[in-house]
């Protein structure tokens, strides 16, 4: 169910409420690493997710949209480690962990300056942030308080849009705070899935550049070639930590008829 209310006519207050549902899958019931386990008594999961927030356009130089929401997500299935009291050796194992709550905020603004100090311009020069602040813990269980595997406190996307009739630019700085790869918290474990994923900022720019009906694209990612990882997994290619591409180059060619 949605509901919105337009105070002005080119901005408006939205908020929305959603149910779930999320049967177990039949990927999730598949062993995922040479020592990993499922537990055989997986249960589906559910839950809410509730949004409200202000958004809209002031003339043609601003964009916004601000908002808050609270997302219930109960049974959740996740990865756990445990030690064989047989052996005493370290295992994962996907399973139910418990019910996990995410909170927060979520952010955008564009402003474009040259359209700001005149509005009949034919270039644009914007700033922009995308950001989102996430409170994502578990309420329940064994890992009560236990901040949600793999979830990010803050993300955060900067930077600016240079643009005309031909041509486009953008140069983006994205930071994503640090997070950890299982529901443990363990900073470091002798299994691969858990551990600690540290926080990281990359550096991306890309241009388009169009002549009648052609257009050619071309980027480049990772600009300052850093090194970080998003993942902890015991799956192909792992198992251990995913590396990030390096700094990369891509180009394209696209042509309307």
């Amino acid at each position: 169910i949605g509901l919105e209310f337009k105070p002005t006519g080119n901005t408006n207050i939205y908020g929305n409420f959603s149910q779930a549902y999320r049967p177990v899958e039949y990927s999730q019931l598949e062993p995922f690493g040479v020592t990993s386990r499922i537990d055989p008594n997986l249960q589906d999961a559910d839950g809410f997710n509730t949004d409200l927030g202000y958004r809209g356009t002031i003339k043609n130089f601003l964009n916004f949209d601000i908002g808050g929401f609270y997302l219930a997500y109960n049974n959740r299935i996740g990865v756990l480690v445990q030690t064989d009291p047989a052996t005493g050796n370290q295992y994962s194992i996907r399973t139910n962990i418990a019910n996990s709550v995410h909170k927060g905020v979520e952010s955008y603004v564009e402003f474009n300056l040259l359209k700001y100090l005149n509005a009949k311009s034919k270039y644009g020069l914007s700033i922009f942030n995308s950001f989102a602040y996430i409170d994502a813990k578990y309420t329940s269980g064994e890992f009560k308080g236990n901040r949600v595997e793999a979830a990010a406190k803050t993300i955060n996307r900067a930077g600016l849009i240079f643009n005309n009739t031909n041509f486009s630019t953008t140069f983006q700085a994205n930071s994503v705070g640090d997070a950890y790869g299982d529901a443990s918290n363990e900073k470091i474990s002798q299994d691969p899935i858990a551990g600690y994923i540290p926080a990281y900022t990359v550096i991306d720019i890309s241009a388009t550049y169009k002549i009648k009906n052609y257009a050619i694209k071309m980027g480049l990612n990772n600009v300052t070639d850093k090194s970080y990882f998003t993942r902890r997994t015991d799956e192909y290619p792992g198992p251990g930590i995913i590396p990030s591409v390096d700094r990369s180059f891509y180009i394209g060619v696209s042509a309307k008829f």
